[in-house]
């Protein structure tokens, strides 16, 4: 049997799960968004101020906060901590 990259490994614990559960979604957005410039990064689809850069922003600061601060307790830190004062408003 071939092990397909994009799927969470089925005999792992929880954090390997999680890991892998998180490599799909990052090759999944990579596969939508690779072949974009900047501009095209930067392009909104009709009165929406969500652009797929803003979203990768967004998935990349989750990410960190998640594996930093929920899993570790070490403050997120830079480039973050400047951005983002931790709270959803």
């Amino acid at each position: 049997m071939t092990e397909t990259p994009w799927e969470p490994p089925l005999a792992a614990d929880e954090l390997g799960h999680l890991v892998g559960a998180l490599d799909r979604l990052r090759a999944t957005f990579r596969w939508k968004a690779d072949d974009l410039d900047a501009a095209g990064l930067r392009t909104r689809v009709g009165s929406s101020a969500l652009t797929l850069g803003g979203l990768l922003k967004h998935l990349a600061i989750t990410e960190d906060f998640i594996f930093t601060v929920k899993l570790t307790g070490d403050p997120v830190g830079e480039p973050w901590e400047s951005l983002w004062d931790g709270t959803d408003d």
